[in-house]
């Protein structure tokens, strides 16, 4: 049997078990136009603990809001955070150096307790920067949440929606917020549940969305699912919540930070069906994050089967009564598909990519990597993602990344026909019963179709659309096309990186100029794109549009 269909029967299955425990949804007058957003931005707000995404900081008050993460050095927080439990045998020098670290800071900046960004500024200065270098990205976690205060009671962390620089980010929750809107009808306010399931700290992730849609008059609830609360429920261990928030998300001790919202999560642990009665309740789910294997375990069981939160989630968007968000890498788990889960391009064209989990970030610094693997590999989960997307693998971030080379080599690898990239400040609103879908936001959206491979090559045919263009997803492919026409695309300074920057996008314009073709080159790579009678060009903005062109991107090391 394969994937698409045990995963409807298991819906069917739940379904008929959800309606017997929750309230059936009054039928709604209208309907959205769009039930899924994928967003390639991490989608970052102006907010009280972001406020370098603000344009004004005047409105801050430090006694009505959260604004920072603050960190204590007395010995009641270093001391736990040096047990030998938390710090392998070959990590214990680095343990020491942490001490050590730890001591000549308090002498620097002679306080008990210091914001977070004073404390990373002076570890990265002078005798300590070394250290900081040569720890792994589960190091630094562990001494900051194990340093971090519980957070100040009744203060949260507040967004300005209004006041967030990118206008693109505005537009796109604007649009979402429209969508879901449609679905509520009537007079009343739309609503709104936001899950964190993809990020490392869903406890602190998730605060300042529930801000943002709650400024812009919705109606909002927390959904607090993710990879530790699945793990929890599935194993009868509530109890255990905050223990196994270290061994699924790698964070310690949530529950002397948050100790409310802990409550709140422990609460939702224990009552299963309180997950599918928020769902019926809200008019859209907002899930965001920027790991994709971490809503792979928040939202499915350890066979890849759909939890009945997520077969509630699964149904009521099919039903039209639901519109799904998601952003940044937590956006690749919407597929059906081969999941992109990690690696830059460059190891993709390397090494090719590898069926499994991703390997912790910064692995080699601690020697946590899995075997044959780097914190570069790129990696896929073959059984796809969580099911909302059918039509192709997914990618965030994608043109400032360079990870078109990562992208086709996983769909190549897995004989995938169609791939699908979004670049940052931009999200792709599709219709999922019908495969209509819209650029929205500032910047692009790439398609690769017929993903073929070598040993250091792929390539593939593909389209580039901008925001403000339309189509449908038909077939493993993409038919009537609408390129965009006005100036809403900003131009970005050029650059020819493609490997880890936006010059494969930033080239494409030579296309608009009457070239069929350009190469890059970037270390022991080359990008070759060719367009022919075929290739439709337009210009939107600053950018070029094209379709039907080919892409080739090659590791040649001994060439250069």
């Amino acid at each position: 049997m394969n994937k698409s269909l045990s995963f409807i029967l298991a819906c069917v299955a739940v379904w008929a078990v959800a309606n017997t425990t929750t309230a059936q949804t009054a039928e709604p007058t209208s309907k959205p136009n769009y039930q899924l957003f994928l967003m390639g931005d991490e989608m970052a707000l102006c907010s009280s603990m972001a406020w370098t995404h603000c344009s004004d900081t005047d409105w801050l008050d430090g006694t009505q809001m959260r604004t920072d993460r603050y960190i204590n050095l007395t010995d009641n927080y270093v001391t736990p955070l040096l047990d030998d439990d938390l710090w392998p045998v070959h990590r214990r020098k680095a343990r020491d150096d942490v001490k050590m670290a730890i001591e000549i800071l308090y002498e620097r900046m002679r306080s008990d307790v210091v914001p977070e960004r004073s404390f990373q500024e002076e570890f990265t200065r002078r005798a300590t920067r070394h250290l900081y270098d040569s720890l792994s990205e589960r190091e630094w976690n562990l001494i900051v949440d194990h340093l971090e205060m519980p957070a100040p009671q009744g203060k949260t962390d507040q967004a300005r929606i209004k006041l967030t620089k990118v206008a693109a980010k505005r537009d796109i929750v604007q649009a979402f917020l429209q969508q879901a809107d449609l679905v509520r009808g009537g007079d009343d306010m739309p609503r709104i549940a936001i899950a964190a399931v993809g990020a490392r700290d869903p406890l602190t992730a998730a605060q300042p969305f529930m801000s943002a849609f709650e400024s812009l008059g919705a109606q909002v609830r927390w959904l607090p699912i993710d990879a530790a609360v699945n793990a929890a429920q599935r194993t009868g261990k509530c109890a255990d919540l905050d223990t196994l928030r270290e061994q699924e998300l790698g964070t310690w001790k949530r529950a002397r930070v948050f100790p409310e919202l802990h409550k709140q999560q422990l609460a939702f642990c224990q009552d299963k069906l309180e997950g599918p009665r928020i769902v019926d309740w809200a008019d859209a789910v907002f899930m965001v994050g920027n790991d994709a294997n971490l809503v792979r375990k928040a939202m499915l069981d350890p066979m890849s089967q759909p939890t009945d939160l997520m077969t509630s989630i699964y149904l009521k968007m099919r039903a039209n009564k639901l519109v799904v968000g998601a952003t940044s890498d937590a956006m690749n788990a919407m597929t059906a598909r081969s999941m992109v889960a990690s690696g830059s391009s460059a190891e993709a064209l390397r090494a090719g990519v590898i069926a499994g989990e991703a390997p912790p970030f910064g692995c080699e610094k601690d020697n946590t990597c899995p075997r044959n693997m780097n914190s570069e590999s790129a990696t896929y989960h073959p059984l796809g993602g969580v099911g909302l997307f059918a039509s192709a693998s997914l990618d965030g971030q994608f043109s400032e990344l360079g990870r078109h080379g990562r992208l086709l080599r996983v769909a190549a690898t897995t004989n995938t026909p169609l791939a699908v990239g979004v670049d940052t400040r931009t999200a792709l609103a599709i219709n999922v019963l019908t495969g209509a879908f819209e650029v929205l936001g500032e910047r692009g959206v790439f398609f690769g179709l017929g993903a073929q491979q070598t040993d250091n090559a792929v390539a593939a045919t593909f389209h580039y659309l901008v925001a403000g263009a339309s189509g449908r997803f038909s077939d493993n492919n993409v038919v009537d096309m609408k390129l965009a026409s006005g100036d809403d695309v900003v131009l970005e300074e050029p650059t020819t990186q493609f490997l880890n920057n936006r010059g494969m996008v930033d080239s494409l314009r030579l296309l608009c100029q009457q070239r069929n073709s350009f190469n890059l080159l970037q270390k022991d790579f080359r990008l070759m794109v060719v367009g022919d009678e075929a290739t439709k060009r337009v210009k939107a903005g600053g950018e070029c549009q094209v379709t039907d062109a080919r892409i080739g991107i090659t590791w040649q090391p001994d060439t250069w």
